[in-house]
Parts: structure tokens; sequence; C-alpha cells
């Protein structure tokens, strides 16, 4: 009987060590892409870019706007940093009207994202910004900041 459940032990562990043991998961690669910004500028995602700070809601991207301009950021690329904002969701008559004549009186780029099969597969969770570390356009690591005050805080420590 003892003999039994040590064999059954052993074949427990024995699964729970293959299942770690596995492959991790493939890392994810964004594909170099060119955007227009908000002045209709070209802004490009290359293998040179190394974060990327993604927004895809109304309140990220002034969370984003608010971090930007307390950290004095004009020129994210300077950081090798792509601001990117996903705009798609927006109804195109407010972009257009409202949102974009916004974004041209801030002091810096953002990669605007009209196409929401662009950014589909983009790690993201709702309600938040995310910021990807890359290296050579696969992430290597994704943040979620999920206010204000931690994005700044976090983008002070990569400045």
């Amino acid at each position: 009987m003892l003999k039994k459940i040590m064999m059954t032990m052993m074949l427990l562990v024995g699964v729970q060590f293959a299942a770690h043991a596995q492959a991790p998961a493939k890392l994810q690669a964004l594909p170099a892409h060119e955007f227009k910004d908000q002045w209709d500028k070209p802004i490009r995602l290359t293998a040179g870019t190394e974060w990327v700070i993604f927004s895809h809601h109304k309140d990220g991207g002034q969370w984003v706007k608010e971090s930007f301009d307390n950290l004095k950021i004009t020129d994210p690329k300077a950081h090798q940093w792509l601001y990117v904002a996903d705009v798609s969701q927006m109804p195109s008559l407010i972009t257009s009207l409202f949102a974009i004549p916004k974004m041209k009186d801030y002091a810096f780029p953002i990669a605007l994202s009209y196409d929401e099969q662009m950014t589909a597969t983009w790690p993201q969770q709702p309600e938040t910004v995310s910021v990807y570390k890359l290296y050579n356009l696969v992430i290597k690591d994704v943040e979620y900041f999920s206010n204000q005050a931690d994005l700044q805080a976090f983008l002070k420590s990569i400045q």
C-alpha cells in the first residue's frame, strides 16, 4: 500500500515538473509600422524603439498627456519611446473635428492608430495604459497602469 502511495506521489510530482518545464510562451513581436501623428507627419515604430506607451481609452490618453507635460517630455523619440494612441473606436467626426485639433496643441507627437486591427493583438487590459519594453520589435516586458500617478512614476524611472 505504501509503495502505491509513493508511486502516485512520484507520478504527480513528475507531472507537475513537466508542466513547469514546458517551453515559455512565444514572445510577441510588433510589426515595424509607419503611423501618422496629429500633424499628419509620419512617425515610425522601428527596431530602434525601446519603449511603446499605448493608450486605448480616453482617460489613458489624458494620463499620458499629463505625465509627458509634468516630465517635460516633448520628444519621446529622444528616449527611444513611441507613444501610440488607438483612436479607432472614436467616431471619425469627433476625431477630426475635436480630438485631432486638440492634440495639435500638445508639445509631443502621438502615433495615431485609426485601424483597430493594427493594435488588436497588442497586450492590453481594460482601462489601463500599456507600456512595452522592446528589443528589436519583440516585446520583452509589459507593464499596465490604471492611473496617471503610477504611469508618471514609471516613465520618470525609464527616462
